[in-house]
């Protein structure tokens, strides 16, 4: 070979073998926000943080968003008692393991639960509570927050196994909160009270705060809630019981209900729970339906009442099998921050309820064949 050539050669492989070696990592979506940390796989960013109290006892609720970075779908579990914050009074708050978790499954051990899956570039919430009983400590203001997430592979039909496990570490949180990552082509444009899942919108339609059982004793906060299915194939909803809650601007919790009662604070939707699903809540492409939740202030005439809030709750995703049985698809965790009272207007386009919006047009076969199939499906579930 002329030796020209080969110089020539050996170069280039050299360079090749250079370029391998140096590549640039996997996109950095976070820049220098400290509340987001990125991995090879995904960013996940504190997107709320807000601070309340329960009795004797304080509790942080973080929400933090998820964003699937590969070409691939993401499948995504919370490393059971890895969640603890730090305040700069070096008090520690854990996650407990009761309630702690909402949005995303948890991995115990081998055990793990396979409900929390991005597509490729799509974007999810979960939300963690961490609990810390103060006594008469200092409390502080700012936070450094650790969690364990573990990705979750899917090796054949409805079987997995455990991947790579990433320690993420958040520094100087606090309320209220770091931006959400920016989300492509979201319908919600960052509009107040409008939170997108991905395959649909929900949207605080309005806000009501009343007193109830005479002399102001409780409050409650009546909110009504719009979905509409922003994709291309009918969708089935439900609530899961004991995630409705809200806090306000002065850090007072409200609930669904007092703790260990049975849970009737929604209405217009199915529950979802262990063992039991109502699939009434089927959405086809383009159609909207509302829903009602309602959370209450304990005592609350004892202490000064909030003119903001920060709501949240869990809906579920449904997904009927060929055998007709249910199971649940996905658990999305909507956060509304910075309500008010009063009423929103629509912002996602269209503003029929109980039906398509303006412009939209669902394939009429497609709505008679999920609807049948939904009604069949609710009435052999009532049987039982």
């Amino acid at each position: 070979m002329n030796r020209h050539i080969e110089t020539l050669l050996h170069g280039v492989a050299l360079a090749t073998l250079l370029l391998i070696a140096t590549q640039a990592p996997a996109a950095q979506t976070c820049a220098r926000n400290s509340a987001c940390v990125d991995t090879r796989s995904f960013s996940a960013t504190v997107s709320d943080f807000r601070t309340s109290k329960q009795n004797n006892v304080r509790v942080l609720t973080a929400t933090v968003q998820f964003q699937n970075k590969t070409s691939k779908p993401l499948m995504l579990g919370y490393v059971r008692d890895s969640g603890i914050a730090i305040d700069d009074q070096g008090n520690r708050f854990v996650v407990p393991q009761s309630n702690g978790v909402r949005g995303i499954g948890e991995i115990t051990g081998n055990s793990f639960e396979s409900k929390f899956t991005l597509q490729p570039g799509e974007s999810s919430n979960a939300r963690l509570e961490f609990i810390w009983g103060p006594g008469d400590s200092v409390i502080g203001t700012t936070y450094e927050m650790d969690l364990a997430i573990r990705e979750i592979e899917a090796t054949g039909p409805d079987q997995f196994r455990l991947g790579a496990e990433h320690s993420l570490h958040f520094n100087n949180v606090s309320e209220p909160g770091a931006a959400a990552a920016a989300t492509t082509n979201d319908p919600c444009a960052g509009a107040t009270g409008c939170y997108n899942a991905g395959p649909f919108v929900a949207e605080v339609q309005q806000l009501s705060a009343s007193s109830m059982e005479g002399g102001a004793r409780h409050q409650t906060l009546t909110l009504s809630i719009r979905f509409r299915n922003t994709g291309t194939q009918p969708i089935i909803l439900a609530y899961k019981p004991g995630t409705s809650a809200a806090i306000d601007n002065l850090g007072n919790r409200y609930y669904y209900g007092r703790a260990s009662t049975h849970d009737g604070s929604v209405k217009g939707i199915g529950y979802v729970q262990s063992g039991s699903a109502d699939p009434q809540f089927a959405l086809a492409p383009g159609q909207s339906r509302n829903a009602q939740f309602s959370v209450t202030r304990f005592e609350a005439a004892r202490k000064q009442l909030g003119t903001s809030y920060s709501y949240d709750v869990v809906i579920t995703e449904l997904e009927v099998l060929p055998s007709q049985q249910l199971r649940t698809l996905r658990e999305d965790s909507l956060s509304f921050p910075n309500l008010t009272a009063g009423t929103y207007a629509a912002t996602t386009g269209g503003a029929a309820i109980n039906g398509a919006p303006s412009g939209v047009t669902p394939n009429a076969a497609s709505i008679e064949t999920t609807a049948t199939k939904v009604i069949d499906l609710f009435n052999k579930l009532k049987k039982h």
